[in-house]
């Protein structure tokens, strides 16, 4: 059974302009960090060595783009977890390096680590709103991920099923 607020037609609509909203930006956003760390890690890997023309950072994009979405046929994120384990162990690896690293090496002569202060209110504010923004922005992508697991819990649970079936008689 299903429950509109608006009526039928009129809460689809509604319910239609912040989905596509949050997954354009989302969309958007990882296009652009997936083209730039593929180009990034093309660099790193090949150098000068592999091509005398290398691609343009919007060529990347597309790149990432088609690889996104030949990946999106599959039928279930359950097809890429071996991706997406060896992502987890790459991820939790470069960051134990790079805090080993930074103990190990200690604080740089010369280098101040204190947050600049701007020179008057307005500029404090914006620096507010700035690191705000940017909160914000980091947990975007990460209410999606979760938005996308309920639905996927929910939708596709036996056990639910069977609940729902059992408080309908």
């Amino acid at each position: 059974m299903e429950w509109y607020i608006a009526g039928e037609k009129l809460g689809k609509l509604l319910a239609l302009f912040p989905i596509l909203y949050l997954s354009a930006g989302t969309c958007t956003t990882l296009i652009i960090i997936g083209g730039s760390t593929a180009r990034t890690f093309y660099q790193v890997v090949c150098g000068d060595h592999c091509n005398p023309k290398p691609m343009t950072t919007v060529e990347w994009y597309l790149v990432f783009t088609c690889a996104a979405v030949v990946l999106s046929q599959l039928p279930n994120l359950n097809s890429i977890a071996g991706i997406s384990l060896i992502g987890a162990v790459t991820a939790v690896g470069y960051c134990t390096s790079i805090w080993i690293t930074s103990v190990a090496q200690g604080a740089l002569p010369g280098v101040n680590y204190n947050p600049v202060k701007g020179e008057n209110k307005v500029e404090n504010a914006f620096s507010v709103l700035n690191a705000l923004g940017i909160i914000a922005f980091a947990f975007r992508g990460h209410n999606l991920i979760l938005e996308i697991q309920v639905c996927d819990i929910i939708f596709n649970s036996s056990y639910l099923i069977k609940f729902f079936e059992i408080n309908e008689k």
